[in-house]
């Protein structure tokens, strides 16, 4: 979710409207009228989904929106930019609420986890949120003809809260308009996703999404390609990447992978300090490197490349594996990315996939 949050600096600012989402919502706003009422936008993390449903729920709530954009002029604008629109309603986990600086999370605000003090906040959308939300969504609107509810991110609803939405997908008020945002549909109810209209975000091209990382980068863009690749080409998480000092740590963990490849690191040590990155972060970098390995073994070169240091070591030696063994590499990687939500021991995943590393440089 932190990657899809970008937003201007104060809490009732818009968010940016990101240039990759333009043709999709060309698309949105020609059938703006006869939109259905309840819409998944799912994509993966860091393309701007809970931005765009922002200024697509302004543009529902605008009383003179021009092809599908708001005016930003009118008393329903006003209201929504300032954060009070009473037929806006959105809910998050109060984990991210409490944390987001964007006109969502000042919203969710009028929606806590419980009516009961807790010591911690929830990183769930929770059953009470949901009750309180269609009670409120029930109500005629205030201001216009129409209310919006939003839910980001939506597979944070525990299973109780899931069930007790589709009383308002089955039946939803005349007039309002569901909007879902989701990085990981799958992890939603088969009976949630079914009632809702799809609409997919796409990563921009390669060019397209360097040139705007490189723009938006503050001059801390040398290895803007390895992280637009490790971020699966979403700009907004190679972004935060970039602003939590990212390079500098990829630069630590290539220089890892070179030293156990020529014996002067062990697998356990360094996958105690990889540990302290984060698994999740190092096993996307090491499916990036590997993925160039494999391209450069079929002899991809130049800015089909993420990685440079996928053909030239340091020394100016070439890497030179079987592509048949580093096809059953990337394959235990991303076999490990999919189990890290689960009760995974980190340290081990990470021992084992390095000291694999070694066995392949072995093999060269």
């Amino acid at each position: 979710m932190a990657a899809d949050n970008f937003s201007a600096s104060s809490i009732s600012a818009m968010p940016e409207r990101y240039p990759w989402n333009e043709d999709l919502w060309s698309t949105l706003t020609q059938q703006f009228e006869r939109l259905p009422h309840a819409l998944l936008l799912h994509g993966r993390p860091g393309l701007g989904k809970h931005a765009f449903a922002v200024h697509l729920a302004q543009s529902l709530l605008c009383a003179r929106p021009e092809a599908g954009v708001a005016c930003s002029m009118c008393q329903s604008c006003q209201l929504f930019i300032a954060g009070t629109h009473p037929d806006m309603l959105v809910l998050q986990p109060e984990a991210i609420a409490e944390s987001a600086e964007d006109l969502g999370g000042q919203y969710a605000a009028r929606y806590p986890a419980s009516d009961k003090k807790r010591e911690r906040v929830s990183a769930d959308i929770t059953i009470y949120q949901i009750r309180c939300l269609i009670e409120d969504a029930q109500t005629r609107p205030f201001v216009g003809n129409r209310k919006v509810v939003l839910l980001s991110p939506a597979e944070a609803m525990n299973i109780s809260a899931a069930n007790s939405l589709l009383k308002l997908l089955e039946e939803p008020p005349l007039g309002s308009m569901l909007l879902l945002v989701t990085s990981h549909p799958a992890r939603l109810p088969a009976t949630i996703r079914s009632r809702c209209s799809h609409i997919l975000f796409k990563s921009p091209s390669r060019s397209a999404g360097l040139a705007w990382l490189q723009s938006h980068s503050d001059g801390k863009a040398e290895s803007a390609a390895g992280l637009l690749e490790m971020a699966g080409g979403a700009p907004l998480l190679a972004k935060s990447l970039i602003e939590e000092g990212f390079p500098e740590i990829r630069a630590g963990l290539l220089k890892d992978l070179d030293n156990l490849r020529s014996g002067r690191e062990e697998p356990v040590a360094c996958a105690a300090r990889w540990k302290g990155v984060g698994a999740k972060h190092c096993l996307g970098l090491l499916h990036g490197f590997v993925s160039d390995l494999i391209k450069a073994g079929l002899g991809v070169s130049g800015p089909a490349l993420a990685n440079s240091e996928a053909t030239l070591l340091p020394g100016g030696n070439k890497y030179k594996y079987k592509l048949s063994e580093l096809y059953k590499f990337i394959d235990v990687i991303s076999d490990y990315y999919r189990l890290l939500r689960g009760p995974l021991d980190e340290l081990l995943m990470l021992e084992d996939v390095l000291i694999r590393w070694v066995r392949l440089s072995r093999l060269q």
